[in-house]
């Protein structure tokens, strides 16, 4: 049996920055549509590369690189719901088997969320 990822590990907030910082650069360069899944596809796909991205990229929280009204309004949207996911999975204290469980927990909960904008 497989250690479990609980609320409080890194794992868990390091895939939600990944996750914000990926889809603030997409929402950046104009992409479109609920994107969730592909951009922790993405990440998963090459964790290195979003290490060395990251290190030229703006803290997660700077809107920064958004120009538009819209790519703001969409991951000002992101970004809450994610601080809103993270802190219901920090009180119920949830647990994960795995990260592909943790990745698809995300896709089920801010996939709708993203969509609606």
């Amino acid at each position: 049996m497989g250690l479990k990822i609980k609320w409080n590990d890194d794992r868990v907030r390091g895939t939600a920055t990944a996750l914000l910082l990926i889809s603030r650069e997409r929402f950046a360069r104009g992409k479109k549509g609920n994107m969730v899944a592909s951009v922790l596809a993405e990440y998963r796909a090459d964790p290195d590369g979003y290490k060395e991205n990251r290190k030229a990229w703006p803290e997660m929280r700077e809107l920064g690189p958004l120009e538009d009204p819209g790519q703001v309004a969409r991951y000002q949207a992101l970004l809450a719901a994610v601080d809103r996911l993270l802190e219901k999975w920090t009180q119920s204290k949830r647990q994960f088997n795995s990260l592909l469980e943790l990745d698809n927990a995300l896709i089920a909960h801010l996939g709708t969320a993203e969509s609606k904008h």
